[in-house]
């Protein structure tokens, strides 16, 4: 493999050989990967497209009678940058911004903070790093921190082109360049990567969406002693509070933790929702049960709509929104789940869409790799087409529920011969394809390494 490597952190691309991972490394397909001479990435050879023979990694229904068959789209090009080191390494947020740049988050953390041997030159700190469209770097900010938790990141599509950055500093505070960030924090940096502003979100942060204005919304919670209060936030460009939502008196167990803002400036809020919630007048939930709640709220912080998943236990962690301002929403859960017209039952991952008004449109069972603690993650481009991505498995649907398609992510070779992955984070780069980050193991035992990834994956 050739590489470049700065410090502990190697920038590259996987080796030459990417199998198309089962359960472990023993793939049958290969890809081919090049790496430029001067240091950037090169470019894998474009994946083949569902249906395509010879691919083992994917499949493809054929259609029923009275179906047209789509169309084969051209094929892109596909990178893959890898952030690693003798320390654990993990992408842990991902977003795309102004021209189509993709903006990640790499957590790395000393082996033995995971019970296991330590070794030499390992390290505690967080990178954050833009790339063009076409995977090369723009640059990359490396910060030395102590104990941060559930960093994301989002980036401003319009010409503020800002990048933001959220995480959890729970111990110790954090230096972003704008002196100490404690509990929930917020920083907005500069498209050159400079630190604008910083804010303190709550006692904790959980997501975070920016807007074309180089404005963003964020979500978290503030605490008292007899309860955890979700908290979502609204600020503009210049850092200053639009408007604030704290929602009082839910029960034990609600989690609103995953946002999106949609074209027309709606700020979306969704989670996992314990006894009731009320909001604006409206009544969500029921006492001693859960289930799952997605809102919609206007520009001037007032409840536009919303819908709720009675009865279902588990998790919202992604939401994503489309070009005409339909949500999709993603999880996990177990029981029964009703939406609409549609329902699951047992357990796993879900995905289910609503128009922009809140009408509940369809209900699916993405398919799923074997590691999934993260849970899924969801991304829509701009022909509507919904695709989520579960452990180490990406499947896509149409605009209308139609299943499309179905892979599995290569993870590179390993040399201990036992190699997984599993995705953390997707955003659409339009035009091209999906920016995907996450972490690929190598080894097993006391012994193993992980390293993150970003890869721009062309379905």
């Amino acid at each position: 493999m050739r590489s470049e490597r700065v410090g502990n952190r190697w920038l590259g691309l996987l080796p030459v050989a990417l199998l198309w991972m089962g359960t472990g490394c023993g793939g049958n397909g290969a890809d081919a990967a090049s790496l430029a001479g001067d240091g950037q990435p090169g470019e894998e050879a474009a994946p083949s497209l569902p249906g395509d023979s010879g691919d083992p990694g994917t499949a493809t229904q054929p259609p029923t009678a009275g179906e047209i068959p789509l169309p084969e789209r051209p094929r892109g090009r596909a990178w893959t940058q890898v952030v690693g080191g003798p320390q654990d390494d993990s992408g842990t947020g991902v977003a795309v911004g102004r021209d189509g740049d993709v903006v990640v988050v790499v957590s790395s953390t000393p082996r033995s903070d995971e019970d296991r041997d330590s070794v030499e030159g390992e390290k505690l700190s967080l990178t954050l790093t833009r790339y063009a469209a076409d995977g090369k770097a723009r640059w990359s900010k490396e910060f030395l921190r102590n104990r941060l938790s559930e960093t994301r990141v989002a980036a401003s599509p319009g010409s503020d082109g800002a990048v933001f950055l959220t995480g959890n500093a729970f111990l110790y505070s954090a230096d972003f360049g704008l002196g100490e960030a404690q509990d929930g924090f917020l920083v907005k940096f500069s498209p050159a990567g400079e630190a604008v502003w910083q804010r303190r979100v709550g006692q904790k942060v959980y997501a975070v969406a920016a807007d074309a204005a180089g404005g963003v919304l964020a979500a978290g919670e503030e605490w008292t002693a007899g309860a955890h209060d979700p908290v979502l936030t609204r600020y503009g460009a210049d850092g200053a509070v639009r408007w604030t939502r704290r929602f009082a008196g839910v029960g034990e167990g609600t989690l609103l933790q995953a946002v999106a803002v949609t074209p027309s400036g709606l700020s979306v809020l969704a989670g996992q929702l314990s006894d009731t919630l009320e909001v604006d007048g409206q009544t969500f939930g029921t006492v001693g049960v859960r289930g799952f709640v997605v809102l919609a709220f206007g520009e001037d912080g007032k409840l536009a709509w919303g819908r709720e998943v009675p009865g279902a236990k588990g998790r919202v962690t992604s939401v994503a929104v489309g070009a005409d301002g339909a949500v999709a929403v993603a999880g996990d859960f177990t029981g029964l789940m009703v939406w609409g017209e549609a329902s699951l039952g047992t357990s796993g991952p879900y995905v289910l869409t609503a128009g922009a008004d809140g009408d509940e449109r369809w209900l699916k069972q993405p398919a799923c790799g074997p590691v999934t603690e993260v849970g899924p993650a969801v991304a829509v481009d701009g022909e509507g087409t919904v695709a989520v991505a579960c452990g180490n498995v990406l499947t896509r649907y149409g605009a209308d529920g139609a299943w499309r398609d179905e892979q599995r992510l290569p993870v590179a070779v390993c040399e201990s011969g036992q190699c997984s992955l599993s995705a953390a984070g997707m955003a659409v780069v339009p035009g091209k394809g999906l920016a995907v980050t996450g972490w690929q193991r190598d080894g097993a035992g006391n012994a193993w390494n992980q390293d993150a990834f970003l890869r721009l994956v062309v379905p």
